[in-house]
């Protein structure tokens, strides 16, 4: 299965991408079509002041930022793939259209780029990506923030796990009141239990602490109070 977002990533390579530079702008119209956005541990802070914070089910676990009510929607991109003013943009978004691409032995060392029209125009029409046979510093500025990320993922899994371990994630179903009188239910998520938070023994909060997990753990049970600012986005977007 494809990465979110991606259509077609291909290993960047100046003899098989002769010819082809990024699209410039690239906008963030790819993300439009989406209603959750995957985030790491270290961002859910940031993340939480602008979104509800959640965690997927299906797939496996992982923290998410909600940015739209309805299924292929996001409220955050407008139609001119203008991401919302004030609003943090997620590494996951501002990684593509690059990513890591996983060799032999589960390493990943080899940067790959979405091999599509939205993303590759004819070479001066857009960034180079090579200088004859040396990447650009776009591309190595893009490797560096592809490797960062993957730090970041990696520093989330223990997270993760320890939210499991000790049965804190509780599957929700999320009614969003409208203006109108109606209601919207997302469903498929599951946050943190605040009452099985507070039933972790000492032991195993101080050690929440010592990780610096509880910025994260505190900022997703804050971020539940976004959820009804998603449908007043709603309202304003379709007004």
């Amino acid at each position: 299965m494809k990465p979110l977002f991606y259509e077609n990533p291909v290993a960047l390579h100046p003899q098989t991408l002769a010819g082809a530079a990024l699209a410039d702008p690239l906008d963030y119209g790819f993300a439009r079509d989406t209603n959750i956005i995957p985030i790491s541990l270290n961002e859910i802070p940031l993340a939480a002041q602008a979104y509800p914070i959640a965690f997927t089910i299906d797939g496996g676990v992982r923290p998410v930022a909600v940015v739209g009510v309805r299924d292929d929607e996001n409220l955050f991109v407008d139609s001119r793939g203008r991401w919302a003013d004030n609003a943090y943009v997620p590494a996951y978004v501002r990684r593509y259209p690059f990513i890591l691409g996983e060799q032999d032995g589960g390493e990943f060392v080899t940067l790959c780029i979405d091999h599509c029209p939205r993303v590759l125009v004819a070479e001066g029409r857009g960034k180079a990506l090579f200088q004859g046979e040396e990447p650009t510093g776009l591309v190595k500025r893009a490797f560096e923030f592809c490797q960062s990320y993957r730090a970041m993922e990696a520093a989330t899994g223990p997270f993760i796990e320890a939210l499991i371990e000790h049965a804190l994630l509780d599957a929700r179903v999320a009614t969003i009141s409208m203006p109108d009188g109606g209601e919207i239910r997302l469903a498929g998520f599951a946050t943190l239990d605040e009452g099985k938070l507070r039933g972790l023994s000492d032991e195993v909060f101080l050690e929440f602490r010592r990780k610096g997990w509880l910025k994260a753990i505190y900022a997703q049970l804050q971020s539940t109070l976004n959820w009804n600012l998603l449908a007043d986005r709603l309202v304003s977007v379709q007004t």
